[in-house]
């Protein structure tokens, strides 16, 4: 699937350029056929690519919790969010407290492009909103982050 990157809070810069790379090229080499019912795989056969990257499982927030993100390596928590448009915004509190905690030193968010998200459901969370709000929400998400669009659709 083509991607397209965002940075917040100049992401870019501290995610370093190897993990973004890769991210990227798990999602390039996915090409499903998008419909609601391919949600499921398509989060699995990104978990398990990314697990062979070194990657690891979910990540718990506390030890207390069920509270978790989709992923961590070398310091990056990563949300896959392919859900409604207002998980994202516990995507955003997530790793923002990790990185306020000093548990990780920035965020990947991968998330579908509008076009896609439209294919695999309804009101689901989608890449060009949230470039959209992310600058809205600076003064509460202060963490560097990189945000990767996915786009399964076939080119116009």
């Amino acid at each position: 699937m083509r991607t397209q990157i965002y940075e917040h809070r100049s992401g870019l810069k501290v995610v370093p350029n190897d993990i973004v790379d890769d991210v990227k090229r798990v999602i390039w080499d996915i090409n499903p056929e998008l419909s609601k019912k391919t949600v499921a795989n398509i989060k699995k056969e990104a978990r398990e690519r990314l697990e062979k990257e070194g990657w690891t499982g979910e990540y718990r927030l506390d030890a207390t919790s069920r509270i978790t993100i989709s992923s961590y390596l070398r310091g990056i928590g990563l949300c896959f969010q392919t859900g409604n448009v207002g998980r994202i915004y516990a995507d955003l509190l997530k790793l923002q407290t990790f990185y306020t905690k000093g548990n990780i030193t920035a965020g990947i968010i991968l998330i579908p492009q509008v076009k896609t998200a439209k294919e695999l459901g309804s009101n689901m969370a989608n890449y060009e909103r949230l470039i959209r709000e992310l600058p809205i929400f600076s003064q509460v998400i202060t963490m560097p982050i990189v945000v990767i669009g996915f786009d399964g659709t076939e080119a116009e």
